[in-house]
């Protein structure tokens, strides 16, 4: 096997001239699209406007609305700092709280294993 400059090919060169890659199957260019053509433009339909509803004409007999009461003002944060005094006392107890809990669920755990293993008569 040689080409036209004399060269001997290699088995690779020679196997990717026997197998065609995946894509040089395909064709150089893009099919043309199904609908319309590129240059083709459609004028777009104008969006329909919902209609304004009418504003009622203030009559002798209309009874005026009393304002909607303003919500009161937020409390203004206190600047973060050190925990005073019944916050560490708070978040001491939630933790004893908690730490008990854990402690509850894991003596449970480990009594019902413990239970399991006895021989049953």
């Amino acid at each position: 096997m040689s080409d036209k400059s004399g060269k001997k090919k290699s088995k690779k060169a020679a196997k990717a001239v026997s197998q065609p890659s995946v894509l040089g199957g395909l064709p150089s260019t893009r099919p043309e699209r199904i609908g319309r053509t590129r240059g083709e433009t459609r004028p777009r339909p104008k969006a329909a406007r919902p209609a304004k509803p009418k504003a009622a004409k203030p009559s002798a007999t209309a009874v005026a609305t009393p304002p909607r009461p303003v919500p009161p003002p937020e409390e203004p944060r206190r600047p973060s700092g050190p925990p005073r005094g019944t916050e560490v006392v708070t978040t001491a107890v939630q933790a004893v709280g908690e730490i008990g809990q854990i402690g509850v669920t894991v003596g449970r755990r480990l009594l019902k294993r413990a239970t399991d293993r006895l021989p049953r008569p």
